[in-house]
């Protein structure tokens, strides 16, 4: 039976409060040059965002010639997404979607998932993410995931964290390797606000990678876009699609 404390709302990322969820609109120049660089993205080539937020990355990857396309679970951050592109002229293509359920056919340069948008889910449908992000690339396109690096956090564990008026408090689940937060916002506790996120190290993530048939081609610290080391924030982890498919008896399995 799980502990109260590591019990939150099952979609739990359909309900946190945007200020809880969003940075500012004004930033994320600095974090899509990355995105750009890492992805090896050229002008008029296909990109998927997702989950896209409200933009604020799309917005600058578009702004640089690329084709973008966000999905998103929350229609009023597709709203502000597609409110932005427009006042800017840019073109772009926004649809409400539930990441479990997305099918596409190979038709992407680049995928990314920033900000610690990857882990909410169970970790079958974690897995199963990842092997349809892959399904997504064109042969040669690469897939992009950000989290927060685990060793970092666990080595400086705050149970308690304060920013303005929103107050969390932070557990870690060592068998399911979950990290919850339980947060309270203008004084008052409530669960929608809480969240449950499953924190990979860079060869767990890895190893779910190339499970998916993608190589392993960067394992980057942010900020900074350098080499990840225990004490880097962030981490980010690229695949690449290789222009040979991956027979199934060259696929390693998943490291636990």
């Amino acid at each position: 039976m799980p502990r109260r404390r590591d019990t939150v709302p099952e979609n739990w990322f359909e309900t946190v409060e945007d200020r809880v969820w969003l940075p500012p609109d004004d930033q994320g120049k600095e974090e899509a040059q990355l995105i750009r660089r890492l992805l090896k993205l050229r002008r008029g080539q296909r990109v998927l965002d997702a989950p896209c937020g409200a933009g604020r990355i799309a917005y600058h990857i578009a702004r640089a010639g690329l084709d973008v396309e966000g999905l998103d679970i929350r229609d009023q951050f597709l709203s502000r997404a597609r409110r932005r592109f427009r006042k800017a002229g840019l073109q772009g293509r926004f649809r409400i979607q539930d990441l479990r359920s997305f099918r596409s056919a190979p038709c992407f340069h680049g995928i990314y998932t920033w900000f610690g948008s990857f882990g909410y889910f169970s970790e079958a449908e974690n897995v199963d993410l990842i092997r349809r992000f892959a399904g997504a690339l064109l042969p040669g396109g690469r897939l992009l995931i950000e989290q927060v690096n685990r060793e970092r956090i666990l080595r400086n564990f705050r149970r308690k964290g304060v920013v303005g008026p929103i107050v969390s408090y932070a557990y870690w689940n060592p068998t399911t390797e979950r990290a919850i937060n339980h947060r309270v916002v203008d004084g008052i506790r409530d669960a929608a606000n809480s969240s449950s996120m499953r924190l990979y190290t860079p060869r767990q993530l890895s190893s779910l990678f190339e499970a998916a048939g993608l190589e392993t081609t960067e394992a980057t610290g942010y900020p900074g876009g350098h080499s990840l080391t225990r004490g880097s924030r962030r981490m980010v982890i690229v695949g690449r699609k290789p222009r040979r498919p991956v027979r199934q008896s060259e696929r390693p399995e998943v490291i636990p």
